[in-house]
């Protein structure tokens, strides 16, 4: 076979071929380079964390504390007015708060229940301790207070009362530092009670079997000097006249002419009157000034003597009593008020 190549390519080849004989195998192919990337923008720099401080490890203890101190204190807030209890249960709280307390500020847990606990524990103590104060000083001291009151009313006697039974032969009498009067013989009356010679007094009359009251009014001299002038030639007349528009009508309906009477020597007035729905009450009023005191002046003294009334019933009775009993016990009551009247200004 004729070889064509030239010298030169024939040396080359024979070259490739004992290289390709030495290694046994190909001479490896230049590698490819791969294609660049774009560049990627650069973005801002983040700051450094800080390091975060250590946490305390959490222990257990405290909490149970507290939350027996609140359960506790509720209790003793609610027992707080049972005497003794009451104190026992809230003294055992502030305890066991005082403990949740100690506990959580050393281990930081616990600190609000264990204050509420505290809290409740110490209102309700001292809501005890006054209930206790109540019990021990305040009743005590009531009760006492009471019995005396009682032993002192127990050592009053009937009169005391202002109540005072009579008898035919002991007429009760009845004073007052301007004057004083006595009850018919077989009468027994009860006093409401006698204040700057003004007293009031209802009267039993066993023998008419009927009831009157007396009223007496001490009106003073400078009140009454304003109601009737001292100049006046006829203070009695005049004071009848001053007494006609509105205190008389209250009393009842004027019946007949005034008449003209005394009262211990004293001018008088008596004026009778008539009372009741039906008219049948009978009345009388005296009107009378007291003599002149030490100073020249005189009082005006009005005794009013009426029938009582029960105005609940229909027949306008008086404990049952008629017409007739009512005006006998009227007459026999002013007699005697207006016959033993004695005053007591010198």
């Amino acid at each position: 076979m004729t070889d064509d190549r030239t010298p030169a390519e024939g040396l080359a080849a024979d070259a490739d071929r004992e290289t390709t004989d030495e290694n046994g195998r190909s001479a490896p192919e230049a590698p490819v380079a791969p294609p660049e990337q774009p560049a990627q923008p650069a973005g801002p720099a983040q700051p450094p964390q800080p390091a975060r401080p250590a946490q305390p490890p959490v222990r257990d203890g405290a909490g149970g504390w507290a939350i027996a101190a609140l359960v506790v204190g509720i209790g003793a807030f609610l027992v707080g007015l049972v005497p003794v209890v009451g104190l026992l249960v809230a003294l055992a709280g502030v305890a066991l708060g005082v403990v949740a307390l100690v506990l959580g500020r050393r281990r930081r847990s616990g600190l609000g229940l264990g204050i509420t606990g505290v809290a409740l524990s110490g209102v309700a103590a001292a809501t005890n301790v006054a209930v206790l104060a109540v019990l021990l000083i305040a009743l005590p001291i009531a009760d006492r207070a009471s019995r005396e009151a009682v032993e002192a009313l127990g050592r009053l006697d009937e009169s005391d009362y202002g109540t005072t039974s009579v008898t035919p032969d002991s007429p009760a009498d009845y004073a007052s530092s301007c004057w004083s009067f006595s009850l018919p013989a077989g009468t027994w009356a009860s006093q409401d009670g006698t204040d700057t010679c003004t007293t009031s007094l209802d009267v039993t009359d066993d023998g008419a079997a009927a009831s009157t009251s007396v009223d007496v009014v001490t009106v003073p001299a400078a009140v009454a000097s304003g109601l009737v002038p001292e100049a006046s030639a006829d203070r009695v007349a005049d004071a009848v006249a001053a007494l006609s528009p509105s205190w008389l009508p209250a009393v009842g309906t004027v019946v007949g002419e005034t008449e003209q009477t005394t009262l211990d020597g004293q001018p008088a007035a008596l004026v009778r009157l008539a009372g009741g729905d039906d008219l049948g009450a009978p009345a009388a009023v005296v009107v009378a000034w007291s003599p002149a005191d030490a100073t020249g002046a005189s009082s005006l003294t009005l005794v009013t003597v009426r029938a009582d009334v029960d105005d609940d019933l229909g027949d306008d009775s008086s404990d049952g009593a008629t017409a007739g009993a009512r005006a006998a016990a009227t007459e026999r009551t002013l007699t005697s008020v207006t016959s033993t009247w004695d005053w007591a200004v010198a």
